[in-house]
């Protein structure tokens, strides 16, 4: 099996024929209107409320915009911004999950914290397809989410922090790479997106086995049974080696 490298993520950048609004800053998104079409409760409104501070749509990725073919599953992925409250150091994964279901396209997530003496950026975007038993309504399965990236600048990400979106042929593989980059462990050689999907399942399964199994173990006072954990804790770590690649 090839060995994979470490993940680092690094945002991209997306081509100015894809920005969105006539200075290429967006489109603001008013809250209320997502509160109108996704019928929340005042509890979940409370959160955008309190965690919020605006929603912009900053750039429509489509066969048009990026001159790549059109694809049966992904015909077009959205960029929104989401610019949070000073006071908010985490956005709950449940207006993810609220703006998502209000938008039948696939979403990246670019999440800025409103901290300016330390901005940082967070990407996020889910598992996402159309129900093939009920059109027009999509399936979620999950978001993945980068970890907290500092930039220089609060709430922009400037070219230096940035990387170049790799060579596409199709909305398929875009928003395969997309994905992947905010994927905990990197593709195998020859690995679709889904085994690497399931693989990451597997190993975040294990590994928590694992830790649950060691803490066990350390307050375990008998010598046969400490053994006997410490045989299945070594047959942990090699599962864990082998689908990690190594």
């Amino acid at each position: 099996m090839a060995s994979a490298q470490q993940h680092v993520f690094i945002p991209f950048r997306f081509p100015e024929a894809a920005a969105l609004g006539s200075q290429k800053q967006g489109q603001k998104i008013p809250k209320e209107t997502t509160y109108q079409q996704s019928n929340l409760t005042p509890a979940t409104k409370q959160l955008f409320v309190n965690q919020v501070e605006q929603i912009v749509w900053r750039y429509k990725l489509s066969p048009d915009t990026l001159n790549v073919a059109d694809s049966e599953d992904v015909a077009e992925i959205q960029v929104f911004d989401i610019h949070l409250k000073p006071n908010c150091r985490d956005l709950d994964a449940e207006v993810l999950e609220i703006l998502d279901r209000a938008v039948p396209s696939n979403i990246l997530f670019r999440i800025f914290n409103g901290l300016p003496h330390r901005p940082q950026v967070q990407h996020a975007m889910a598992c996402k397809r159309e129900s093939k038993r009920d059109a027009g309504n999509m399936v979620i399965k999950e978001h993945f989410l980068s970890d907290w990236v500092a930039i220089s600048k609060l709430g922009e990400l400037n070219h230096a922090e940035t990387k170049k979106l790799p060579v596409i042929i199709n909305m398929a593989t875009l928003y395969n790479e997309l994905l992947r980059s905010l994927l905990s462990e990197p593709a195998l050689e020859g690995e679709s997106i889904d085994e690497q999907m399931k693989r990451i399942a597997m190993l975040n399964a294990c590994r928590d086995k694992l830790a649950k199994l060691q803490a066990k173990q350390r307050k375990e006072k008998q010598y046969n049974r400490r053994v006997d954990m410490n045989s299945e804790i070594n047959r942990l770590k090699e599962q864990i080696s082998s689908l990690s690649g190594q």
